[in-house]
């Protein structure tokens, strides 16, 4: 497939002025939504309202489901980041299942560029329009998307505190809440299950994969891309080469898992560890689960998420 292109090139190690392109680019994005409007409205309890919000980034309207408890009180935000499958309806969808107590955070789950929103909540049902833009932007531009659904939940909601968010993400999900981490101070927590680190070696691997291609070489491949901006986005990517800037972070990966390594989650934990950083992560690897089922009745990773994200602030 990548006949006549120079794969050395393509895949060589970042440089240092490589990554700190990026950063730079991160910095000059303007991800401060327009026209933030609340789209549908449920109530779900006496005491916790669900709602559909849209609202605009750049040429792109976007969507996302928001839980918000009835409080006085300013109280944290936890995001939600879905996967992504090449063959798979363009959905992120999650099924919650509320404590016996109140909630005690704002749950939002935006539908990042090329998909829609299904929450199912109490028996009830929300599902948003698409969001405008391309699916396959998934990781780079999808984490423009948490952070910009950040800034709109913050406008529309009183009760949210912006400055005290968390995130917890799934395969694709997983690997834009590192992402989410990185760009936004304001994410305090992330939880990433079954994720990629390193896009750059693992393309150079699996560069014929369908994904692969659709996400990262398909500019390339149409001649719409050169090689240096198909380096960025894979790069931007990657939260392997931004590791000094994850905060606390818990990673779960699982041992049999051939799609998302965890060999990926080792490496991430391993670098942080040489930049001194070591102690704001902890690291899980889960024997005789794949990719399929790691969250699949794993009481125990369930556990050790809602724990983290119930630590006093």
């Amino acid at each position: 497939m990548l006949k006549g292109i120079d794969k050395a090139a393509l895949f060589a190690p970042p440089a240092t002025a490589e990554i700190d392109a990026v950063e730079r680019s991160w910095v000059q994005r303007n991800l401060v939504p327009q026209d933030i409007t609340i789209v549908e409205t449920q109530s779900i309890t006496p005491k916790l309202s669900a709602y559909i919000i849209s609202f605009q980034l750049g040429v792109i309207k976007e969507y996302a489901a928001v839980l918000v408890p009835l409080t006085t009180e300013r109280v944290p935000l936890l995001f939600y980041a879905g996967g992504f499958g090449i063959d798979e309806e363009p959905v992120s969808s999650v099924k919650v299942k509320l404590p016996a107590e109140d909630l005690s955070f704002i749950y939002v789950v935006p539908a990042m560029r090329g998909q829609y929103v299904s929450l199912e909540v109490n028996g009830k049902l929300l599902k948003s329009p698409l969001s405008g833009g391309s699916r396959f932007d998934a990781f780079d531009g999808a984490t423009d998307d948490v952070i910009a659904c950040l800034n709109a939940v913050g406008t529309l909601f009183q009760q949210a505190d912006t400055g005290k968010a968390m995130i917890r993400g799934g395969s694709r999900g997983g690997t834009v809440a590192l992402l989410a981490g990185i760009r936004d101070q304001r994410f305090k927590r992330v939880a990433p299950v079954a994720f990629n680190s390193d896009f750059v070696a693992m393309t150079a691997q699996l560069y014929n994969d369908p994904t692969y291609k659709a996400q990262f070489l398909d500019g390339l491949l149409s001649g719409t891309s050169t090689i240096a901006q198909t380096r960025q986005l894979i790069i931007a990517s990657s939260p392997f080469y931004f590791s000094k800037r994850i905060p606390k972070a818990q990673l779960h990966a699982a041992q049999n898992d051939r799609i998302t390594p965890a060999s990926q989650a080792e490496l991430l934990f391993n670098e942080m560890k040489r930049q001194g950083i070591g102690d704001r992560a902890t690291l899980f690897i889960y024997p005789d689960r794949d990719h399929s089922n790691i969250a699949t009745g794993n009481t125990e990773l369930e556990s050790r998420i809602n724990t983290f994200f119930s630590e006093p602030w």
